[in-house]
């Protein structure tokens, strides 16, 4: 009963993130290209060699579009458009369909997702499951615990033998961390006493006061400018308190301060906030003390209609100046975009007025209109080209409506929507979004969303569905059926213990050891360094909380810096360069000598993997009992040869006591 369930279960994840669920009818085959559902979204697959091309650029999708007319005749830009459908999702029609009757793509409608979803909280709570689940997952820690007590020596030997690389060569990918928390808290205040220097008399405000004046009018000089003075490193007071923790954003709790150096949006129109986040890109660019890149957050609200247009200006704008100038793309950085889950706000600014179709209209039309129309929405469509997935942030403990099937056009009250309804219309959407730019040749984007952090355990019901990755998941450890699912796909989790012990879970509570050990898609992440991290380097310092505190091994945070190799959205060329050619085969494939990680280790993660989908997979398919009795068979056989050997060699030792119970 438990196998069939997870097999259900299995099957509810390949409909919605498999896509089995969506119905298209854009011919992808006239393009030569395919839709990578696995994530490798920054580049489209050739079907004819197999081969990732480069992703390119607004300019160059404008250029390819003019030269190949033959390609482009049955999906030109032109004969494609989009409306957003009253459901709140969009739909997407050819120019020439006037009555708008032939939808090109359909999601699962909201009905359909809540029943699916029930029906996996229903498994995920059985009794048979979580019994089962909670064996595996119990004989896979046993099995780790086994397998490192008899080949540690081997996995340290073999480690030691891999010439030319080491842990710190290696590449490690800050696969969650925050822009606007980005640099450290002694970057910060170095670069705020450099503005107050040296710029002193730069206006900042709208009401034309200067730098100097705004420190001057709240009493401050170059003495209060030091990190306890500046008040934004988490304490105490911030523990099962997200208010007080979105309070430390703002050096000496000032709005103003935190509007003038981590906004974009301002009367310098974010420059120092731009110039603060090249320092941070500059560390990985050069990789002072080890290899690491980083995939930071930038927000869009969905309050107002022009947030990217504003956003694409901000990140490709030529800074001129400063230490380091140009636009805000780099070689060692991706871009994702979290929207924060603030219907509350919106409602509020509208006075009632609003509806949370509204607030998607604002988040997802400048992308279908930019996906579309390239040529009239140039910096919007070069944007996208540097994004690699979406995210969806905010308090999970915060108070909730219960899920319903209410369609957003008609959600208008003050609560905040269900969880999992909001990120249904984000994944629909995105979904959407995927497919039609996937027909075009066009990157694609990955939906990787906060979950599990805190709140209703069963959010990670609908992220487990939804998504190919989380940040956060620490409430795994309390819902074994998910935790195990989580396993057997191989869902990435990235997880940031610093942060979780100032927030919501101490680090001996913090499941990550456990998890890690059991075999999931764990990796490490930063968060909010701005808040957490007293060093200069604050992925390094979380590799090294977590080896102190937890007692792993280089090999177990090699694997770990490989895993967030995987779990990222850099394009397939980088990853073989930092896994191997053939990584996408499996970890066995990966090339041990880029990855730092020995072969043994990897072929332990591999086969446990693989007999644990087989054993569901044959136990399912009511296989069980010829299976279990044809395995204890062979346990038997295995002891009865070693008590041969035993036996046999006997006579080469003294008699003792114990030797009748034999």
């Amino acid at each position: 009963m438990a196998a069939k369930c997870i097999e259900e279960a299995r099957s509810l994840r390949k409909k919605y993130y498999g896509g089995r669920g969506v119905k298209s009818t854009l011919d992808n085959k006239e393009l030569n290209v395919t839709f990578d559902i696995n994530g490798d979204n920054a580049s489209a697959v050739n079907v004819e060699n197999g081969q990732d091309d480069k992703k390119p650029s607004a300019k160059e999708q404008n250029k390819t579009s003019s030269q190949s007319p033959n390609k482009q005749s049955a999906l030109d830009t032109t004969r494609l458009e989009y409306v957003f459908g009253q459901n709140g999702i969009v739909e997407i029609y050819e120019a020439s369909d006037f009555r708008r009757t032939n939808n090109l793509i359909a999601v699962p409608d909201l009905q359909t997702f809540i029943k699916d979803y029930q029906r996996l909280v229903e498994m995920a709570s059985s009794g048979a499951m979580r019994s089962f689940s909670f064996q595996r997952l119990q004989m896979l820690t046993s099995a780790f615990k086994m397998h490192t007590t008899i080949n540690s020596v081997a996995e340290d030997s073999a480690q030691s033998g891999l010439l030319g690389t080491d842990f710190y060569r290696t590449m490690k990918i800050d696969n969650h961390i925050h822009l606007a928390a980005a640099a450290t808290a002694k970057q910060f205040v170095n670069f705020v006493r450099d503005k107050l220097t040296n710029e002193g008399d730069t206006v900042v405000m709208e009401d034309g006061q200067t730098l100097r004046e705004v420190f001057t009018k709240a009493g401050l000089d170059s003495d209060h400018l030091t990190i306890d003075a500046f008040n934004v490193l988490a304490d105490y007071s911030v523990y099962q308190r997200f208010d007080n923790f979105n309070s430390k954003y703002s050096p000496f709790r000032m709005g103003q301060m935190r509007k003038i150096f981590l906004k974009t949006d301002n009367k310098i129109d974010g420059r120092y906030f731009a110039e603060l986040t090249k320092i941070v890109l500059a560390r990985h660019e050069q990789s002072k003390g080890h290899c690491s890149a980083a995939e930071m957050r930038l927000s869009i609200y969905g309050m107002e209609k022009d947030e990217w247009e504003k956003l694409a200006k901000w990140v490709l704008c030529d800074w001129k100046g400063g230490s380091f100038s140009g636009n805000m793309i780099s070689s060692n950085n991706r871009w994702l975009v979290q929207v924060p889950r603030l219907w509350r706000i919106y409602h509020s600014k509208g006075k009632g007025r609003h509806n949370f179709q509204e607030m998607l209209e604002n988040l997802f039309s400048p992308l279908f209109a930019a996906t579309l129309h390239p040529e009239e929405h140039p910096q919007v469509a070069e944007l996208l080209t540097h994004i690699v997935g979406f995210d969806s942030v905010d308090d999970e403990g915060a108070l909730e409506a219960p899920l319903s099937c209410c369609e957003p056009a008609s959600w208008t009250k003050e609560d905040n929507p269900a969880y999992c309804w909001q990120l249904y219309y984000l994944w629909a959407n995105l979904e959407i979004l995927n497919h039609v730019r996937a027909s075009k040749g066009l990157n694609t984007f990955a939906f990787r969303p906060h979950a599990g952090e805190t709140g209703d355990t069963m959010h990670l019901a609908a992220t487990y569905m939804l998504c190919r990755s989380i940040n956060h998941g620490i409430n795994l450890d309390k819902q074994v059926s998910l935790q195990y699912l989580y396993y057997l796909d191989q869902i990435g989790l990235s997880i940031s213990p610093l942060s979780n012990n100032f927030l919501f879970r101490k680090i001996h509570q913090n499941p990550f050891p456990k998890l890690f050990k059991r075999g999931l898609n764990v990796t490490l992440s930063t968060d909010d360094p701005l808040l957490f991290h007293m060093s200069d380097d604050a992925l390094l310092e979380e590799y090294s909380v977590a080896r102190a505190s937890w007692d792993l091994s280089m090999t177990d945070i090699s694997e770990i810096a490989r895993n967030s190799v995987y779990q990222s959205g850099f394009e397939n060329h980088l990853k073989e360069e930092w896994l191997g050619k053939h990584y996408k085969r499996g970890v066995t494939h990966c090339d041990e000598n880029k990855t730092h990680v020995p072969l043994i280790r990897a072929k332990f993660r591999a086969e446990h993997l693989a007999l644990e989908h087989m054993m569901v997979i044959l136990l399912a398919a009511g296989k069980g009992t010829k299976v279990l009795n044809e395995m204890m068979h062979q346990f038997g056989d295995a002891r009865n040869g070693q008590r041969r050997i035993l036996f046999e060699n006997m006579n080469e030792v003294p008699d003792f006591p114990e030797q009748n119970q034999l």
